[in-house]
């Protein structure tokens, strides 16, 4: 619980300094004013964090954290539970997952944690053991965790993503793995916010109208048997969420209270940043929204983050499959910052009408 609370009080504001500066830069470069839309903000956004004017390009890192979920055994995916040990092969031996291949596409180093996977994960080469336990408990007939493994959970990301700033990682992108997730993730947007089981949960997976009404069940049943409070996200992480999404959670604080960008994947990450941002409201300062997903309550979700997605794909998938395409858009945003010219440089007349 002592990382938790250094972390969560190590989190600042943004340097607005730097962000002013950046902002004048960017209304001096021969455009017109604001017309680079979503990449002058986040490249704003980046500078305020790191508190350079001219910041270069970062390291990325992408973390993936998977975990199982009890509720999974009610039948409210299209997957068994076995795909989630199956896709942690896939990630560090098969390397054929969407995350691998956009991760190489964006020019981030993939790490891949065991929160919480049932069976035994330890002869994956490159998969970092960090299970809390076999999957959570059948959230339908109580907690999902205990509050002391909440906390486990979150403090397991901040400690992940402070080892990784310290190797020099600026920007994080996160993805999950876990069948059942976007159950648990329906369950902690209804609980913030006080909407439906039938306008937080999707079809996941692509699940049968049969499931979707079994799964709608099961968020239902959660909220009613738990009473998760959203003035306390550790309750209602503990109650009605994930391991994995735990994970995420304090990768996100841990992120901010180091100065660095994390990149919010889907709904399940969204879940996530509720979650840190009920801890610490400060962290969603450093979170850039990346893409609005086609699950159900998605965009009900970003609305109360504060996000604002820069893309809209029709994504499902989780993986970071979001984050990593927008990572390449700050990419391209801090190379427009350093290299485009002035209006004084181009010796371009700039009219005087504002």
């Amino acid at each position: 619980m002592e990382l938790l609370k250094e972390t969560l009080a190590e989190i600042k504001p943004l340097d607005a300094r730097v962000m002013d500066k950046v902002r004048s830069r960017l209304d001096s470069l021969t455009k017109p004013a604001g017309s680079l839309g979503c990449l002058e903000e986040m490249v704003i956004q980046f500078a305020g964090i790191t508190g350079r004017e001219k910041p270069e390009i970062p390291r990325k890192c992408m973390v993936l954290t998977a975990a199982d979920h009890g509720v999974a055994r009610l039948g409210i995916s299209a997957y068994p539970r076995e795909t989630t040990m199956q896709m942690l092969r896939n990630y560090l031996l098969s390397k054929g997952a969407a995350a691998n291949v956009l991760a190489d596409h964006c020019g981030a180093d993939l790490v891949v944690v065991d929160m919480g996977v049932a069976g035994d994960s330890s002869t994956i080469p490159g998969l970092l053991q960090r299970k809390i336990a076999p999957g959570t408990q059948d959230f339908t007939k109580g907690p999902a965790m205990t509050r002391a493994q909440a906390v486990s959970a979150l403090e397991t990301g901040i400690a992940l993503v402070r080892a990784q700033v310290k190797k020099g990682y600026r920007l994080f992108t996160v993805g999950e793995m876990g069948i059942g997730n976007t159950t648990a993730s329906a369950a902690i947007l209804a609980a913030f916010t006080g909407m439906t089981a039938e306008e937080v949960t999707g079809r996941g997976t692509g699940i049968s109208d049969q499931r979707l009404s079994r799964k709608r069940d099961a968020v239902r049943t959660a909220l009613q048997m738990n009473k998760p409070d959203p003035r306390d996200g550790l309750d209602v992480l503990a109650k009605v969420g994930g391991f994995e999404l735990g994970g995420l959670a304090g990768v996100m604080l841990g992120a901010a209270a180091m100065r660095s960008m994390v990149v919010v994947d889907g709904f399940n990450a969204g879940a996530a940043a509720m979650v840190a941002q009920a801890l610490q409201p400060g962290c969603g300062q450093y979170l850039l929204g990346s893409h609005i997903s086609a699950e159900e309550g998605h965009r009900g979700m970003i609305q109360v983050l504060g996000l604002h997605p820069c893309i809209d794909l029709g994504l499902r998938l989780g993986e970071a499959v979001g984050a990593s395409l927008v990572a390449n858009f700050l990419d391209a945003a801090i190379k427009l910052l350093h290299e485009m010219a002035t209006f004084e440089d181009a010796n371009v007349t700039k009219s005087a009408e504002e």
